[in-house]
């Protein structure tokens, strides 16, 4: 699941940076191929180490979180290539989906615009959020659309002119809903890590874990993220149905990141 995560994200960045990665791609899949009978280097997973670092040092400042995970579990890869022990490598797994989940909470408790509701407040004034579900609110998918045109024609005006615009709430209260889901994210969250962390292989805990990526996918499609949590998720869990339910997340996320919808 993670090698097929991982050719449709490089596919998706096949082209940036191809002057570098057309002779990383040739050298490992020549060296591959004569020697991938005689070597124990896991030949194509350093390969991929290597197409993933290229485009953390040209684009250390715009590549998304997802991408930081990518390359750490593509390491715990590499290492149980040559220490060979499983539980080292659910460990390593373990604690990188604590630290993931943890820093999460850790930025949103840090961020003020977000702590105090701003954030999601102006996304789901904009319909950037949940917006799968404003077609069964018409008058609300009208307010978010009008809030999008007001803030395009704000941004082409003068900035010096200090023109300004008020959205419109597309939900009555929205000001406190938005606090509430605050609050419920940050607490979902903390939750979700406390769980991995000391109950890794527990039912509930990936019950849980399960719902949050769904829940997340469901306000947003966080298709790369949530992918990588899910391959986490399948990594540590030890539940049939389960794991299944993780298989088709993979799968969907990976379908989605293909075809270029969400945000991969």
């Amino acid at each position: 699941m993670l090698l097929l995560m991982l050719l449709a994200y490089l596919f998706i960045l096949g082209e940036d940076q191809i002057f570098w990665k057309i002779p990383v791609i040739s050298v490992g899949l020549i060296t591959w191929l004569l020697f991938r009978n005689k070597t124990k280097h896991p030949i194509v997973w350093i390969m991929v180490f290597l197409l993933l670092l290229i485009d953390l040092f040209y684009s250390y400042y715009w590549v998304a979180n997802h991408h930081f995970m990518l390359i750490f579990m593509v390491l715990s890869v590499i290492l149980y290539s040559y220490h060979n022990q499983q539980r080292i490598f659910i460990k390593n797994i373990q604690i990188l989906a604590v630290i993931v989940v943890l820093a999460s909470v850790v930025h949103k408790v840090l961020s003020s615009q977000f702590i105090n509701g701003d954030f999601y407040y102006h996304a789901l004034n904009l319909g950037s959020l949940f917006k799968y579900f404003f077609r069964f609110f018409p008058d609300s998918v009208e307010l978010a659309s009008s809030n999008t045109e007001g803030l395009k024609l704000l941004h082409g005006t003068d900035p010096n002119l200090c023109e300004s615009i008020i959205l419109k709430n597309v939900f009555p209260k929205l000001r406190v809903i938005s606090v509430m889901l605050v609050w419920l994210t940050i607490i979902v969250e903390f939750i979700v890590a406390m769980a991995i962390l000391l109950k890794p292989k527990n039912k509930w805990t990936h019950l849980i874990f399960i719902a949050m990526i769904i829940g997340v996918l469901c306000t947003r499609l966080e298709t790369g993220f949530m992918s990588l949590l899910a391959i986490s998720g399948l990594i540590l869990c030890s539940n049939r149905k389960l794991s299944m339910l993780y298989i088709l997340i993979i799968l969907g996320c990976i379908a989605l990141i293909i075809t270029k919808i969400g945000y991969h």
